[in-house]
């Protein structure tokens, strides 16, 4: 064995028996990084451009060289495989604990059992893979000038996350039903620390406690659940999480959680699960059965086409996490999420990562990595969902799948869901809410206004005319309000004015963004921002800086943009303002109208 080791889970770390090992670059760091999840020899012209793209090819070139020099520095031996045009690590000359840690859990999924339970060695190398990861993929690590980089950095971090949280749910499920609750207990606290509002692991957590006599306990944490959806998403609890606790509270026996079965290899790339669905029924099992569901005709491409704030995008995450749809496509889900500018290549490496290539950038074009996803998925049952297509040549370069696949497409534009289409039958059109489902939402959102302003909240709903987004937002600033003591009326008033802009339909027959957004809750929007300071109007602004569509970041580029130490504060008041949606893994999520208002008060300011 290698005395080298690479940490890459947390800081990155060199160790040589025992000496941490510290380059004088902080990119030869971040090479060595790369390098180490890289299939074959790597380009220097290609790493240089990755690591150095402001600089031009020779001076690019000669910066990789001083870190290359620096890195061989570190530590003798031929571990380095360097050649005039090509850099790579030797194999077998580190001990890497990512590759440990994918090893372990692909001998896992190759180890068949007949009794379809998790034996003994698979269970030791579950807990071998959980000790290996310590902290996220190169946690705490950056280097400047690099998106590109950063952009693969977050792709593998996402990914290997993803791997470690389903190590986790298994450890916690087994050793549950084997009665060993203190190691059961610690996995589960360990599967709820990666997103705090991951309901499953609540409701893991809570039948622990239950079933080891720990009631209390058990029903602290469901309380813990409730408050946290309340307070984050303003939602509460799935139906099995409240029945779990009623029964809790009944005193009924809980059954033990059965011993978990190997689960078969499954691929998916999912969306946060949507917090909010309601009203969608009919929607969702026309959609279903155009793919198959309780259907003879499948559709291969079914596109959904729906003004902005519609639901498009709620509709298709709550599908990629569909339980009739995942038998339907029995290896796996990939989605993405494109927008107006969206990064072809990067989304298509998330998708590669996925599959197991895990080397997505070894070959960095487009078509190089298209044709190596058509070959992978030839042969696969699989739902590849695109949502948010502004472009029709965007589209092209997912449309990967082989004859038992489907693609499920959204755009809010009329030409471009038609030119998605085989045909006219296979464009569906997502409507806005009925009335009564619309108050519903309301309702949901806001009960104590409903309740105390009937007749004004009914006008409300009329006037937003069943825009999901709009009383989505109208919903959290009425509660908001009334959580504070304040008075609505004044604030009723003004939505309803607002809300008669959407008099201007049809935004997707508009071709200019800022026609297709401005009439439709640009007033809605408006009042949500003036109820900030001036400090934190200015903070919100910033993150027009974001790509809409989806615009997400975690903590630390919302601290970046604001440039403060602690975001979380501004954060905070954001979310409470329906401006912000938490998404799990510490991440937050604008929608692109958000965006782009967020972006004319930036300009505004400017």
């Amino acid at each position: 064995m290698s005395n080298l080791k690479l940490s890459l889970f947390g800081e990155p770390q060199l160790v040589d028996q025992g000496r941490v090992l510290y380059p004088d670059r902080r990119k030869a760091l971040a090479l060595l990084a790369y390098l180490a999840l890289a299939e074959g020899r790597q380009s220097r012209d290609v790493l240089a451009a990755l690591l150095w793209p402001a600089l031009d090819q020779q001076r690019a070139r000669a910066a990789l060289r001083s870190s290359v020099y620096a890195l061989s520095a570190l530590a003798p031996g031929a571990w380095l495989d360097t050649t005039r045009e090509t850099l790579s690590l030797q194999p077998h000359a580190l001990e890497i604990d990512v590759h440990t840690f994918l090893e372990l859990l692909a001998r896992n999924r190759t180890h068949s059992h007949d009794t379809g339970e998790l034996c003994d060695e698979c269970v030791a190398r579950l807990a071998q893979a959980a000790s290996l990861y310590r902290a996220d993929f190169t946690e705490g690590f950056s280097v400047s000038d690099s998106p590109e980089y950063d952009d693969w950095q977050l792709i593998q971090r996402e990914w290997l996350r993803r791997e470690f949280a389903h190590v986790l749910a298994q450890l916690a499920m087994h050793h549950g039903a084997q009665q060993m609750f203190p190691a059961a207990l610690d996995y589960a606290r360990r599967w709820l620390a990666l997103d705090p509002l991951h309901e499953p692991a609540h409701r893991m957590l809570i039948r622990l406690y239950a079933t080891s006599g720990q009631r209390v306990e058990a029903l602290r944490q469901y309380r813990q659940c409730a408050d946290l959806l309340h307070a984050e998403l303003a939602m509460t609890p799935d139906e099995e999480t409240t029945q779990l606790f009623e029964a809790i509270q009944s005193d009924i026996a809980l059954a033990p959680y059965p011993i978990p079965a190997v689960s078969r290899n499954i691929t998916s790339v999912l969306p946060p699960l949507p917090p909010l669905l309601i009203g969608r029924d009919q929607a969702l099992s026309e959609i279903k059965r155009r793919l198959g569901i309780q259907a003879e005709l499948v559709h291969p491409v079914t596109v959904i086409q729906g003004w902005p704030g519609v639901g498009k995008s709620t509709i298709v995450a709550a599908l990629a996490h569909d339980r009739a749809l995942a038998e339907r496509f029995p290896d796996g889900v990939l989605w993405a999420s494109l927008g107006e500018t969206p990064s072809l290549l990067s989304e298509l490496s998330v998708w590669a990562a996925a599959l197991g290539l895990h080397d997505p950038s070894r070959e960095r074009t487009i078509e190089s990595l298209t044709a190596q996803l058509t070959a992978k998925l030839s042969d696969r049952r699989m739902l590849l969902i695109l949502d948010d297509v502004w472009r029709v040549e965007h589209a092209h370069a997912f449309n990967l799948g082989g004859p038992a696949c489907a693609l499920l497409f959204t755009s809010r534009l009329n030409d471009v869901a038609q030119a998605l289409a085989p045909a006219a039958a296979d464009v569906y059109r997502l409507q806005v809410l009925a009335e009564s489902t619309a108050l519903e939402l309301l309702r949901h959102l806001a009960p104590e206004i409903v309740e105390s302003h009937s007749m004004a909240a009914r006008e409300l709903v009329r006037d937003l005319e069943g825009l999901p987004l709009a009383i989505q937002v109208a919903g959290r600033l009425l509660h908001s309000e009334a959580r504070l003591g304040w008075g609505v009326g004044e604030l009723l008033a003004e939505l309803h004015i607002g809300a008669s802009l959407l008099a201007a339909q049809a935004p997707s027959d508009m071709r200019k963004l800022g026609q297709e957004t401005t009439p439709t809750i640009a007033a809605l929007l408006k009042r949500s921002t003036d109820a900030l300071n001036a400090q934190l109007q200015s903070q919100f602004a910033c993150l027009g800086l974001f790509v809409p569509k989806p615009a997400t970041f975690d903590l630390g580029a919302m601290a970046a943009a604001w440039d403060v130490r602690d975001p979380r504060p501004v954060a905070r008041v954001l979310v409470n303002h329906g401006l912000l949606e938490p998404v799990g893994s510490g991440r937050f999520q604008m929608h692109a109208l958000l965006v782009l208002h967020a972006r004319a008060l930036l300009e505004a300011q400017a």
